[in-house]
């Protein structure tokens, strides 16, 4: 396999969360869709902006943030934008968050399902979820769900495993049992439900992760096939939705081989 060279302008590995966000606006904004009654049940559709380039799918973003109200959509915007340039139409879906009202458990996962209902409803074309972070761990659980209608997850940083990540120290670490309502033992079926687990897993998907992530550990590969699994040398957490970056460069072939139905 070749491997895809980096976008004009990348910057130098690991990248912060900050350098994502200093990215500023990237796309025209779009008026929100309703999926649901709550301020925050809402979602974008933006159109390919390149018709002769449009694909046959897809693509939802669920973004990250710890699963906490203190991070929207707005940071995965230029991630959207660079898959808008690469020919998809893209969906970018708010959700209840800890921190919201009846964000948590079961909100917040009540929220993705109908989240993804809409896009499906309105759209028509298989749809794949790419989801990063927190978003990436309900990518995956969507993804494990036969009743969604989910074509396949390419899943960046994911946190996977809740009950061990969630016994670990660290700001997005201590946002599990909020999420869940407390803790494993308090919860088993919660966190039971809430984990990934790889044999659940009804449709092709991908696990993407940066080599130098301080966030999400290598821990939460574990249990997943190694053909499943892409390791990036010398990305950080955030590199992997940074449009300009090597990392993003792998990400962006990576799903234009899955959705193409290749094996990279």
């Amino acid at each position: 396999m070749a491997t895809p060279e980096a976008p004009s302008g990348a910057g130098p590995e690991p990248v912060s969360f900050a350098d994502v966000q200093a990215l500023g606006p990237t796309l025209a904004e779009v008026a929100p869709e309703a999926y649901g009654a709550a301020a925050e049940q809402t979602i974008k559709r933006y159109p390919s902006l390149t018709a002769a380039r449009s694909r046959g799918a897809s693509v939802l973003v669920i973004h990250g943030g710890c699963w906490s109200n203190a991070f929207d959509r707005n940071h995965a915007l230029p991630m959207v934008a660079a898959l808008n340039a690469a020919g998809f139409d893209v969906w970018l879906p708010e959700y209840r968050r800890v921190g919201d009202p009846g964000g948590g458990w079961p909100g917040t996962f009540d929220d993705i399902r109908a989240a993804i209902a809409h896009a499906d409803e309105r759209d028509g074309k298989p749809l794949w979820l790419v989801g990063h972070s927190a978003g990436g761990h309900l990518a995956l659980w969507a993804g494990s769900d036969a009743t969604q209608p989910v074509a396949g997850v390419i899943a960046l940083a994911a946190i996977t495993d809740l009950t061990r990540y969630g016994d670990q120290q660290g700001s997005c670490q201590e946002m599990v049992p909020k999420l869940l309502g407390g803790s494993p033992a308090a919860h088993p079926d919660r966190y039971r439900t809430a984990n990934i687990h790889p044999v659940a897993l009804r449709v092709p998907y991908r696990l993407l992760w940066g080599e130098q992530d301080p966030i999400v550990g290598e821990d939460q590969l574990l249990g997943f096939p190694s053909e499943r699994i892409e390791r990036i040398p010398g990305a950080g957490h955030f590199d992997l939705i940074h449009p300009h970056t090597p990392a993003f460069a792998r990400v962006l072939h990576t799903v234009e081989q899955q959705m193409a139905g290749h094996e990279p």
